[in-house]
């Protein structure tokens, strides 16, 4: 498909759903290992590891955002695609348990001088509930509190 001049069309797809196919988009930042790319249309084309965080895009000049975790970014000519490990719409996000998980990821890291810690799992799970909570965070354009 080939977008008008100034658009993209952008997919984002988990190994069992599309979660996201959408033509018009103006911008979309993502994250990647150590921070976050910026696309706009006529970008170069490459291929990026995609990491925890939370994708924004615009349409219309309306932004809508997604929870990733993990996966493969493709930008070609004018499309980006995002094949991801786990997606999640941030309106479908349920705060409380994202908030819980949050919890207990940072009572494990507490309690890292007990050897039955996997450390890595824990921080993790705690990249994965931040990611989630910023996502309802910009979905509902207000700051939530995180204990």
């Amino acid at each position: 498909m080939v977008e008008a001049k100034g658009n993209m069309r952008v997919v984002i797809l988990t190994p069992y759903k599309r979660l996201l196919d959408l033509s018009g988009v103006t911008e979309i930042y993502f994250p990647i290992d150590h921070g976050t790319i910026g696309v706009l249309p006529g970008h170069a084309p490459m291929v990026s590891a995609v990491g925890t965080g939370v994708v924004v895009y615009t349409q219309n000049e309306v932004a809508g955002f997604y929870k990733v975790s993990g996966g493969v970014a493709e930008i070609s000519g004018s499309s980006v695609t995002l094949l991801v490990d786990v997606g999640e719409d941030a309106s479908t996000i349920d705060l409380d348990r994202a908030k819980n998980a949050l919890e207990r990821a940072q009572n494990r890291l507490a309690a890292k001088a007990s050897d039955s810690i996997d450390m890595k799992r824990a921080e993790a799970a705690r990249a994965r509930a931040l990611a989630r909570i910023e996502a309802v965070e910009l979905h509902s354009g207000k700051s939530v509190q995180t204990k």
